[in-house]
């Protein structure tokens, strides 16, 4: 009897484990997930119970370049040189860039946006971005209006600590398929939300970190080509008082930082989406 119970105890204890453990993996699959680690793929194959990390067959930049056009995509090796990241820099050294780098898109993904572009729906380019957070941009490009592209002096809100949790946040390094076709103007911050959310969970809004770098790397790589001249991207993110971070208007006084509040819409504050990584 006495052995009966020992041994019902210990199967208890070893069940009580396996949950702790499941839960353990649970939250490390969801964090992968969020992350952009895992995609949907991974996923559905784990409840099929096939294998869904084989090795994978990632585009060379000549065939992304081949599809979408040399106009349309900025290598690392470009972005690294339009921020004047040295070989040895804390973010990538320039020698080896090409071979470290690699594009987290599939080839089909990189044609359905070739495509999207020659009807005129859009305006996709896949962009290397260093993961620069906002402030950090701003300290490379400075205030000096003459020396184009910089930051507008007078934007300096955003710059206090009490906003560090998106002004110093550090987008992972990459390339990115951006649609500079923006689109969802003159509507509210929730109004956008769900125009976002009805393009699918393969698309996103493309944070302000990766726009700002983005658009400033087209600058300095195609002779001064200005993306969100006339108009302004919201991407999802609100300030420390509630407001929608509002970035772009980038004219030749500077790019703006700017916050309105939720409920406010114009036709020119639009929103700017990003593919998520395919793997």
């Amino acid at each position: 009897m006495a052995g009966g119970m020992a041994m019902k105890d210990r199967q208890e204890d070893l069940s009580e484990q396996a949950n702790q453990k499941f839960a353990r993996q649970l939250k490390e699959i969801i964090s992968q997930y969020l992350a952009g680690d895992l995609t949907d793929d991974h996923l559905q194959a784990l409840i099929e119970h096939r294998n869904s990390f084989k090795e994978i067959e990632y585009p060379e930049l000549d065939f992304a370049i081949k599809v979408l056009g040399e106009n349309k995509v900025i290598s690392s090796n470009e972005a690294a040189n339009a921020w004047k990241l040295s070989p040895g820099s804390k973010i990538w050294s320039v020698e080896v860039l090409e071979n470290l780098v690699k594009i987290r898109y599939s080839k089909a993904t990189l044609r359905k946006a070739a495509k999207e572009n020659k009807k005129g729906l859009a305006d996709w380019r896949l962009v290397y971005i260093n993961g620069l957070s906002l402030r950090e941009q701003r300290e490379k490009s400075g205030t000096d209006r003459s020396k184009q592209p910089y930051f507008r002096i007078s934007h300096t809100w955003w710059l206090e600590s009490k906003h560090d949790i998106f002004a110093t946040f550090k987008p992972k390094a990459g390339y990115y398929l951006i649609n500079f076709r923006a689109q969802f103007g003159n509507m509210k911050w929730d109004q956008q939300k769900q125009e976002v959310a009805k393009l699918g969970i393969e698309y996103g809004y493309c944070h302000e970190a990766i726009f700002i770098e983005a658009i400033l790397t087209i600058y300095n790589t195609n002779n001064g080509v200005r993306i969100a001249e006339e108009w302004s991207h919201q991407g999802g993110t609100l300030t420390d008082n509630g407001e929608q971070l509002i970035v772009g208007w980038f004219t030749e006084t500077g790019v703006g930082v700017h916050s309105y509040g939720v409920d406010e819409k114009d036709p020119d504050m639009r929103v700017v989406v990003a593919r998520k990584w395919d793997f």
